[in-house]
């Protein structure tokens, strides 16, 4: 596969010096994951039965709604009573910020595929307020054969599920049955969000979901496979394809947006040209440049002005890289480094400013996912954490901000409306 750079627009930066940057602060954080139970009873028997083990729970994704709400999802397995959840406000001194299953318990229970959550995998709220989800299908809890996948999107305004999206099986997987779906973008157009467009990344099956007005469509490519070198996380999972992926903005007349991915443990950085995967085209050119991480990151995101944000693994960190500036090592930097807190960034968010927060902020999940798969998280420490940061101050000063050439461009072009 060959890789060729990505176009860019003006890439002279800034030259003031570094103002003191403020690093994320801690939203959330658990020793272990408990529930919002209706009755001790409930807690109780879900523990004798197995349908709730705590050691099992681990978070694997987070974004924030435009009212604070703050949804989460879990590993899918064996032992996790419900997969989707809103953060509460109540807490548990062993445990941590209990969570409410979402919309409520009623929705995850066993063998209910047509009016249920199996297995909450990716989220995101668009700009419409809804919060879509890819549910795997995948019921650990049951004994019975799985679901199909499909696409959930609620209205948060009312927390009514208003679309079901049914996933083809021969979408969901690829031609040897294998499937992870695992993470989720979505692009809107109109004021009220008219054509959406939703990409979903299997982990597992090396592919690429599309789905917008025209159906589902299925790529796959090398790119989307895992490093001919690359070993799995621990030796009895198998190697992992796409994780993180995000679009990158447009903040200029009919710009091309791109859809940003990586494999787990690739140090390339990749993008597609959503135009052409609108047009569910099967030839679309993988851009990008090979080798050009220091390390594997996990979770990704765009802030509004081009700042990609990646968790790293090697250096336990945040790195972060401007799409207007040329895609090289020297243009990436990381503006957190925390072996702690940052130990395996799983989802990693950019928050819009809305009624309950005054600027675009990030997000990010961590965990301990190697102790977690080997089984040796202590519950007396903490395990799991929310993380956020005014994105305005974790990059002033760095290379991360959009440059200086690119912002006066843009203010010029407002100025001449």
């Amino acid at each position: 596969m060959l890789f060729i750079s990505i176009a860019l627009l003006a890439t002279s930066s800034e030259t003031s010096a570094s103002p003191q940057r403020e690093y994320l602060q801690t939203a959330y954080e658990w020793k272990y994951v408990d529930y919002l139970w209706d009755s001790r009873v409930q807690r109780k028997e879900a523990i004798q039965s197995g349908a709730y083990d705590f050691s099992r729970v681990s978070p694997a994704d987070v974004d924030k709604a435009p009212d604070g709400r703050v949804f989460i999802t879990f590993t899918a397995g064996s032992g996790i009573p419900a997969t989707l959840g809103v953060v509460t406000n109540e807490s548990s001194a062993e445990s941590g910020s209990l969570v409410m299953p979402y919309p409520n318990w009623s929705w995850h229970k066993s063998d209910n595929c047509q009016s249920g959550i199996t297995s909450a995998c990716g989220i995101t709220i668009d700009g419409c307020n809804r919060l879509w989800t890819v549910d795997s299908g995948i019921d650990a809890k049951s004994t019975n054969a799985n679901c199909p996948a499909q696409l959930l999107a609620f209205d948060l305004d009312t927390d009514e599920l208003i679309q079901r999206i049914e996933i083809p099986i021969d979408i969901a997987r690829n031609s040897r049955g294998e499937s992870l779906l695992a993470n989720i973008a979505v692009t809107t157009e109109g004021p009220d969000c008219e054509q959406t467009t939703i990409y979903i990344s299997d982990a597992l099956g090396y592919g690429l979901i599309v789905w917008n007005a025209e159906g589902f469509v299925r790529l796959q490519s090398p790119s989307f496979e895992p490093p001919q070198q690359s070993s799995s996380l621990v030796s009895s999972s198998s190697p992992i394809g796409i994780l993180g992926m995000d679009l990158s903005p447009s903040i200029f007349p009919n710009e091309t947006r791109f859809l940003y991915f990586r494999a787990l443990n690739s140090l390339d950085l990749c993008a597609l040209d959503t135009r052409k995967l609108n047009n569910h085209e099967y030839d679309v050119e993988v851009l990008g440049i090979k080798g050009v991480l220091s390390s594997p990151a996990v979770g990704q995101a765009f802030s509004s002005e081009g700042t990609l944000f990646l968790g790293i693994t090697r250096k336990f960190g945040i790195a972060c890289w401007n799409r207007y500036r040329e895609l090289s090592r020297d243009n990436i930097e990381i503006v957190g480094r925390d072996e702690e807190r940052l130990e395996y960034a799983n989802a990693v968010k950019v928050v819009p400013p809305s009624i309950s927060q005054a600027t675009e902020e990030l997000w990010v999940l961590t965990n301990r996912f190697l102790r977690f798969k080997l089984g040796q998280l202590r519950t007396d420490d903490v395990n799991f954490r929310v993380l956020k940061g005014s994105v305005g101050r974790l990059i002033a000063g760095t290379k991360c901000e959009m440059p200086y050439g690119t912002r006066l461009a843009l203010r010029e072009m407002y100025l001449e409306k």
